[in-house]
């Protein structure tokens, strides 16, 4: 069996420069860390990653609290935080919540059993201070939400100017009766986009109508989203344009439409959030808002990497940018 020595040997290089590469170090040059993996492939060098974990108190594991697995919103976070995570030798730990917060704080008690050497989560309630006992003593980012007056890293998108992206543009299109489907959730997102609306509306001179403010449910399913909009929709004077905030609820609104003989987009717009894949699968392609999902989930490892590893807990917020996608599912107001 091949020890360190003689990789290091093979690789021509100090043991001490095998170990650094081993560890993810940024001292070592390009060309000296590519001859070290390949003299350890060569030779079938298999380090005893447990041993050495041991001495340095890490797991070489991060923890991933997500909500939904299965929505296609966090599924392209947690390929990025995934594709991160293993370039720096780290495995994940996805921990599914299926949104209750008691499930959340289950989750990050594994920070205390030392389970992993940080945590990243991805969808905490607007009001979940609770975060701050485990930031205060373990590295914590928070990707897409956060609780408001905590400082701890995070990284997102401005929700609210996108928002007001959607509605500048709705708006052009010339539609003044203009509805929105939000969520039942208590996200910070979720408060911002539906502050955007009304801001972006009372702005114009049109009056908030809240007959044409619906919720779906917590998780944007499909079904909410759908049955949301058959409420809009059933009014005697509807929408002629729905903004929603996710693209799930966007296509429950586009089928509630087309079940209740509405042509879309010549009768109705509707605008998603988020851009996933599922925004191109059918006709109508859905105009919507594209988040950056896997930046998002590189770019929270990226700064969780630094706080395990320099102990940098003062990064504040980091903000990237989104696009606005104009698609099929939206035109000018016919009437």
């Amino acid at each position: 069996m091949a020890t360190i020595a003689d990789v290091a040997r093979e690789a021509n290089v100090s043991v001490a420069t095998v170990s650094r590469v081993l560890n993810h170090h940024n001292s070592v040059r390009a060309e000296t860390r590519e001859r070290v993996y390949k003299a350890i492939e060569k030779l079938s060098f298999e380090p005893n990653m447990s041993a050495r974990n041991l001495r340095r108190n890490e797991t070489r594991v991060i923890l991933i609290v997500t909500p939904n697995i299965t929505n296609p919103y966090y599924s392209n976070i947690l390929t990025g935080i995934g594709d991160s995570a293993q370039e720096c030798g780290y495995s994940a730990l996805i921990y599914n919540t299926g949104g209750d917060e008691a499930r959340e704080k289950t989750g990050m008690d594994m920070l205390k059993k030392r389970r992993a050497d940080g945590a990243i989560l991805l969808a905490s309630n607007i009001d979940s201070i609770w975060i701050k006992e485990y930031a205060d003593n373990y590295p914590v980012v928070l990707c897409s939400e956060y609780p408001l007056g905590l400082d701890v890293p995070r990284v997102s998108i401005d929700n609210y100017k996108a928002a007001l992206d959607v509605m500048d543009y709705i708006l052009s299109l010339g539609h003044k009766r203009i509805a929105t489907i939000s969520s039942s959730n208590n996200y910070i997102s979720t408060a911002l986009r539906l502050k955007a609306y009304k801001e972006s509306l009372e702005h114009h001179g049109i009056k908030v109508c809240e007959d044409y403010i619906a919720f779906a449910d917590s998780n944007y399913s499909f079904k909410s989203g759908k049955e949301a909009a058959f409420k809009l929709l059933k009014q005697k004077s509807r929408p002629t344009a729905i903004f929603c905030i996710s693209d799930t609820i966007a296509l429950g609104a586009i089928t509630a439409a087309k079940e209740l003989g509405i042509r879309v987009p010549e009768e109705l717009s509707v605008i998603g959030f988020d851009d996933v894949d599922d925004t191109t699968m059918f006709h109508p392609y859905i105009t919507t808002v594209a988040q950056p999902c896997y930046e998002l989930g590189r770019e929270s490892f990226r700064i969780l990497y630094k706080c395990m590893n320099n102990g940098d807990k003062t990064i504040g917020a980091t903000v990237l940018p989104h696009k606005f996608i104009i698609r099929e599912s939206s035109a000018a107001v016919s009437f």
